[in-house]
């Protein structure tokens, strides 16, 4: 059950009413006057089943708004059923014009919400029982201690949002501070990358520079290869023209030694024969020579046709 600290309920047993009236001809009304009183004795022995009786009580017909608020009483006192309690003492004051009664009815309506932890509703209900009787002590009484209770709880609210402002703050901040932080790493590995890029473009430039310098040098040591080849292809031309035209010039000269041999042979044979005589061993020789002669001429103008050189032919007949 809850607890009422501090707060004061009133338990004066004078406000557990029964009326020694006496109601004539009406039987309903004698079992509900019974039943209220059977509640209160059980009540007063801490009995539990007096809220039911009380019930049984709200059918007399005079008796009815002290039968609803002993029912409410009761169930108060247990701290159970809290919101039929209050329901119990809002009928009892619908249905009397006992001030007193109505007072106490507002009082303990106010502590069933103290109960429950509702201050506005205590507070509001304190305020009704005042303004029935302003002289109920025990609802001035408890109606400070609600609007304490509640500028406490404001206090704690306001402290508590406070605290939660603080700490939304405090968040923020450190949202804030990882949000730069990230922010900062992003833009670490953004200079790490754009480093790394610029790091990465300067070495593709070094290698194609030097490919490209490998590749000069490659082409230059091409060039000098063709060149070397090119002299040594002229070179090797210029020995065999050397060597042909030795060659040549020696064939000539074997050519010119012959034809002089011939000469002289022939001087040597005219000089032994009579002059206008020639013998026919004499006359075979010369028609050889002179072919031998012809062969060696059609021979060097074939080589000089080879050559596209022009020869001059001179013939010794």
């Amino acid at each position: 059950m809850k607890s009422m600290n501090n707060i004061h309920v009133g338990l004066a047993l004078c406000t557990l009413l029964f009326c020694h009236t006496t109601v004539v001809g009406q039987n309903d009304d004698s079992f509900a006057k019974a039943s209220i009183i059977e509640g209160i004795q059980q009540f007063q022995n801490g009995e539990e089943g007096a809220d039911s009786l009380f019930a049984l009580g709200e059918a007399h017909s005079e008796l009815a708004p002290i039968a609803a608020y002993n029912r409410g009483r009761s169930m108060l006192e247990n701290q159970e059923g809290l919101t039929e309690a209050r329901q119990a003492f809002q009928r009892a004051i619908s249905r009397t014009e006992d001030e007193s009664l109505v007072a106490d009815a507002w009082y303990n309506t106010a502590n069933s919400l103290m109960l429950e932890q509702d201050l506005d509703g205590a507070i509001e209900g304190y305020k009704s029982a005042l303004r029935v009787n302003p002289g109920h002590d025990a609802a001035r009484f408890n109606l400070a201690q609600a609007i304490r209770m509640k500028q406490d709880q404001q206090d704690q609210q306001d402290q508590q949002d406070q605290q939660d402002q603080q700490d939304q703050q405090d968040q923020q901040d450190q949202q804030d501070q990882q949000d730069q932080q990230d922010q900062q790493d992003q833009q670490d590995q953004q200079d790490q990358q754009d480093q790394q890029d610029q790091q990465d473009q300067q070495d593709q430039q070094d290698q194609q520079d030097q490919q490209d310098q490998q590749d000069q040098q490659d082409q230059q040591d091409q060039q000098d290869q063709q060149d070397q080849q090119d002299q040594q292809d002229q070179q090797d031309q210029q020995d065999q023209q050397d060597q042909q035209d030795q060659q040549d010039q020696q064939d000539q000269q074997d050519q010119q030694d012959q034809q002089d041999q011939q000469d002289q042979q022939d001087q040597q044979n005219q000089s032994q024969q009579v002059e206008g005589q020639i013998s026919k061993e004499d006359m075979e020789k010369i028609l050889e020579s002179l072919e031998r002669s012809e062969e060696e001429i059609q021979a060097k103008l074939r080589k000089s046709k080879g050559k596209g050189q022009k020869v001059k032919i001179e013939k010794d007949w």
